[in-house]
């Protein structure tokens, strides 16, 4: 059974003493394909030197709404040279998007970055992961705008209505830790209406730990563990799940994701 992290920060600084042995147990737990995810250059830089040394690991490069204030020409131009220079690596272009929850980083200041990297993105025929925190109909807006556009809602905690939105627009909705929390029946019933095809897994590593593993460091492990828990709640064969949300990790992020 291969299953596959959408969305982990193994390039975090929680990981800098441990990745191969992190590494390791995604691939004892059938997790043998990660999605490296930056947040600003410097993580950007770390995802690609962990995908070029790593099988099975691919990077997603691009800045953070909550570090849209980095976002300069030129950072922007030696993001789009790291792309190029790492080719097949870079699998997507991310973390990017909105984040109203915070307030630390003004929504113009975020709007003209994320928009910036949406047509980075489309020009580059990559993907995105998106982040949209209490920000999904800003999100969506933005997205739609560019008809070329593919994109995974990272850690998706919408509303039904939110995930039908993203769905008829052609999104993926990735589903992590939070959606095994206890509290979380909303979601999780949210979630029962989304269909396979369009669900992925992640953990959102360091952050995020689902329920079996509360309070401790997050790891690409657990995709296991949140794969079990979501296959209850959608009543569906967890073997099946894994083969249908890897399916889809491959038809969005590339063939590295089922290789």
């Amino acid at each position: 059974m291969l299953l596959v992290d959408t969305h982990c920060h193994i390039n975090d600084a929680a990981f800098v003493s441990d990745v191969d042995a992190v590494i390791q147990r995604a691939r004892q737990a059938d997790v043998s394909r990660l999605l490296v995810v930056g947040f600003d250059l410097a993580s950007s830089r770390i995802a690609v030197d962990l995908a070029k040394r790593y099988d099975g690991v691919a990077a997603a490069i691009g800045v953070h709404p909550e570090a849209a204030g980095e976002w300069t020409p030129s950072v922007r131009a030696e993001l789009i040279a790291l792309s190029k220079d790492a080719g097949a690596k870079v699998a997507a272009w991310g973390e990017i998007g909105l984040d109203y929850h915070w307030q630390t980083v003004p929504r113009d200041v975020q709007s003209r970055a994320f928009t910036e990297q949406i047509e980075i993105a489309v020009d580059l025929g990559l993907p995105m992961s998106v982040h949209c925190r209490e920000s999904h109909d800003d999100v969506i807006d933005h997205l739609v705008r560019f008809p070329e556009a593919r994109a995974a809602l990272h850690c998706f905690t919408g509303t039904s209505r939110e995930a039908a939105q993203a769905i008829e627009a052609g999104y993926y909705l990735g589903a992590g830790g939070v959606a095994t929390f206890k509290k979380n029946d909303a979601l999780r019933e949210t979630l029962q209406g989304v269909p396979l095809e369009r669900l992925l897994l992640e953990t959102d590593s360091p952050y995020l730990a689902p329920q079996a593993r509360r309070g401790k460091r997050n790891e690409p492990a657990y995709v296991a563990l949140i794969a079990d828990a979501l296959a209850v709640v959608l009543g569906v064969d967890a073997g099946a799940l894994a083969k249908a949300t890897t399916k889809n990790a491959s038809r969005l992020f590339g063939a590295w994701a089922s290789a």
